[in-house]
């Protein structure tokens, strides 16, 4: 790798300039350190005519795509533990970036670029000793005595759990959250909204299942200078009959989450369920005036007011491609930005979810209403075969539609 510069700039946390930005190198830029060990490899950044250890973290990956932890029986690594696997990925924060080394010594053995939106990169070098181990983890889980989470904080927001339950989401705070005057708030969000749902023996019996029918199991935490990892299974029956379990892989960072799910339908459900769905979605508190755009509707957008516009009715009726994003913006110091990525080879149909109403009622919640709830439901959902997707949430104090 010495000699030339890899562009790459996978991940991006949509953050203002005072924020840092968490990216992502993988595949062809790390392909000459694959077997290297891990402990045995600095990252560092040229500034002020010297090389200067950055935050960094190495992330395992599994053979099948997401993020690799030892408990978790049903995933391979790719690659050999404690060095750098064929598909392993390297954070770094934007913001630690340097000047390019003018003259790498024996020591340098990689250089990383990292591109600036059209600005000059921002260079990374690998160096062969070993990593400064003094930087503190950007996220803090917080456990009770028996190891059920009660909330995670960073610099900028603080969520609560509910009743030590990862998927019952409690209040919400940002920092750079400016509330209305006649309208003091604590909490941004009402709740996390997850439905698992089916027919049983036919389509119109269905049975659905909600947040207060799961309770995820943390099965292993991996904390590091930028990201905190957590992995968590859900064992999902009904009529006693094990109907799946849900392998979950958290991926925590300063301003965003990233949920891995992954699970089988057993063949032998499909004599039972029909046409199962699932559904992923935030309501926010009393977010009025707050708007959205996603990247599948043109210049449609959304505004909460607390009723569904023809426009609105249009961007609901849109299906959502495979490369998506919604942003939604309180144009209060608080924007949310949303991804939902699935495992090639599927054919998962999704929909735009998008409730605007403050006398509508779906638990589980906390306040009435849903103001809103912004969202994807999924369908076609196999029999027989791992189904896996991943949702991100990214957060900001940007305003994403200045021009109005």
């Amino acid at each position: 790798m010495t000699g030339r510069a890899l562009l790459l700039a996978l991940f991006w946390l949509l953050a203002g300039t005072a924020q840092s930005a968490v990216a992502t190198f993988q595949g062809e830029a790390l392909e000459d350190l694959t077997g290297l060990r891990t402990d045995r490899l600095e990252v560092a950044a040229y500034r002020d005519g010297e090389l200067r250890s950055v935050r960094h973290q190495w992330l395992a990956w599994s053979q099948r795509g997401w993020p690799y932890f030892s408990e978790d029986d049903d995933s391979r690594r790719a690659g050999e533990t404690g060095r750098v696997g064929p598909r392993d990925r390297l954070l770094v924060d934007h913001a630690d970036g340097g000047e390019r080394l003018p003259s790498p010594g024996q020591e340098v053995i990689g250089e990383l670029a990292l591109d600036s939106d059209g600005e000059r990169p921002v260079y990374f070098y690998v160096l062969a000793r070993p990593p400064f181990q003094g930087f503190t983890p950007p996220v803090t889980l917080e456990r009770d005595d028996d190891g059920d989470p009660l909330s995670l904080r960073t610099a900028d927001y603080r969520l609560e759990f509910l009743d030590g339950n990862l998927f019952q989401w409690g209040d919400f705070t940002y920092r750079h959250y400016r509330a209305p005057d006649d309208k003091p708030q604590r909490t941004l969000l009402d709740s996390l909204k997850l439905r698992l749902s089916a027919g049983v023996f036919s389509e119109g019996a269905r049975l659905t299942l909600t947040n207060e029918n799961l309770d995820p199991q943390i099965q292993q935490v991996i904390e590091g200078p930028l990201a905190t990892l957590v992995y968590a299974t859900t064992r999902v029956r009904v009529a006693g009959l094990r109907v799946l379990t849900v392998h979950n892989h958290f991926v925590l960072m300063e301003n965003r989450l990233a949920i891995h799910s992954r699970f089988a339908l057993p063949g032998i459900a499909a004599t039972v369920l029909r046409d199962p769905r699932a559904r992923v979605s935030v309501d926010g508190h009393d977010l009025q005036g707050a708007r959205l755009r996603t990247s599948w509707t043109g210049e449609r957008e959304a505004v909460v007011d607390g009723r569904l516009s023809d426009t609105e009715r249009a961007m609901l009726r849109r299906p959502v491609p495979a490369e998506n994003w919604l942003r939604f913006d309180t144009g209060r110091g608080f924007a949310l930005l949303a991804r939902l990525h699935f495992a090639e080879g599927f054919d998962t149909g999704a929909r735009l979810i998008y409730q605007d109403d403050p006398d509508l009622e779906e638990t589980p919640e906390r306040f009435p209403g849903q103001q809103p709830n912004v969202g994807f439901e999924m369908d076609r959902i196999p029999f027989g075969e791992r189904f896996y997707f991943l949702a991100e949430l990214h957060f900001s104090e940007k305003n994403y539609f200045p021009e109005d």
